[in-house]
């Protein structure tokens, strides 16, 4: 378990690695930027009547745009680190499994819902972290780590898991070893809620959960032909 973590870590200065992490980091500048202008573009052209609207309207955005902006980066960014995640995975295995076969090819639509799901999550994390900032509750880390580690574990899984498995070795490889991807998805929900360190978080989840799948994978070979 922490190995894989580890590994997953260790890899993320390597340039199968960096690539997709800039260009994540690229186009999410590029998406927030747009929807930036447009929501200017759109208060504007409401409070243009108004003076004391405009001057209100302007106040609120001086402040409240760039911590909006900041609270929605991660989100977009795993939204788009989506569209990346196949050669997240491919970094991984080309390094640690030189002998896994190629994977059939992705289909987009699967990568663009996959990548949707997960920005919806991320969103939920960005408001758990400001709820435990805010309010902080005894029971509230274990609920934290516990839900969002569940809906992080299984779409990681799920993302490394269904390139190579059918639907029902996928059910029985989650079953037997649930805990070990719920965790992961812990570790990465814990990631998020560190500020620029969140950004680096879902490949850190993706590239560990390679590691449990094909560990998990071969650990069940040698027992079966055992």
């Amino acid at each position: 378990m922490f190995t894989a973590i580890l590994l997953a870590i260790a890899q993320l200065p390597e340039r199968g690695m960096r690539r997709p992490l800039l260009l994540t980091l690229f186009w999410s500048i590029v998406v927030l930027a747009v929807l930036w202008v447009a929501v200017g573009w759109g208060v504007a052209y409401e409070t243009a009547t108004s003076t004391w609207l405009r001057w209100g309207a302007g106040l609120l955005g001086a402040v409240g745009v760039p911590l909006i902006t900041w609270f929605m980066f991660p989100s977009v960014a795993l939204m788009i680190l989506g569209f990346y995640s196949d050669a997240i995975i491919e970094a991984v295995e080309r390094r640690h499994y030189p002998g896994l076969p190629p994977a059939p090819p992705t289909r987009w639509h699967a990568v663009l819902w996959s990548g949707i799901r997960l920005a919806l999550i991320s969103i939920l994390l960005n408001i758990g972290g400001l709820i435990l900032g805010l309010l902080f509750l005894p029971s509230l880390p274990f609920l934290f780590f516990g839900l969002n580690g569940y809906l992080l574990g299984r779409e990681y899984f799920n993302a490394v898991a269904l390139r190579r498995l059918s639907d029902r070795e996928v059910d029985l490889l989650w079953q037997r070893h649930r805990m070990a991807f719920i965790f992961c998805g812990a570790t990465a929900a814990g990631l998020f809620l560190i500020p620029f360190v969140n950004l680096v978080a879902p490949m850190v989840g993706t590239a560990a959960s390679v590691h449990l799948v094909e560990r998990l994978r071969q650990s069940e070979r040698v027992l079966a032909t055992g």
